[in-house]
């Protein structure tokens, strides 16, 4: 629907052996999402998600579970210092995200 706001969200991992530092990655992704005008940040709990952020510590991934991936349209997958298979520095995590969220 034109005008309608994209909905996106965050799920961690368990956290178990973080590479790199989930929580200052999750606090800032709702702030920059917030700042985009056609995004609309939400709880992983809501109904509707368009894109779900999930926030891996390590490159094993192991909150890439397909019944978190249902939950929404599409996904992005932080593992480590890498998004959606792409190695990324750790300080550059956020702005890669924001880049995908962004329509072509």
């Amino acid at each position: 629907m034109p005008g309608q706001k994209r909905r996106v969200s965050l799920k961690y991992c368990g956290s178990c052996n973080p590479l790199i530092d989930l929580s200052r990655i999750g606090q800032v992704l709702p702030a920059a999402i917030s700042q985009e005008t056609d995004l609309l940040f939400v709880s992983a709990e809501e109904t509707n998600i368009d894109t779900i952020i999930i926030l891996c510590g390590c490159p094993r991934a192991c909150g890439n579970k397909e019944t978190i991936r249902a939950r929404a349209l599409r996904c992005i997958v932080v593992a480590g210092e890498s998004v959606d298979a792409v190695p990324v520095a750790e300080k550059d995590i956020s702005t890669a995200i924001i880049k995908k969220l962004k329509p072509k």
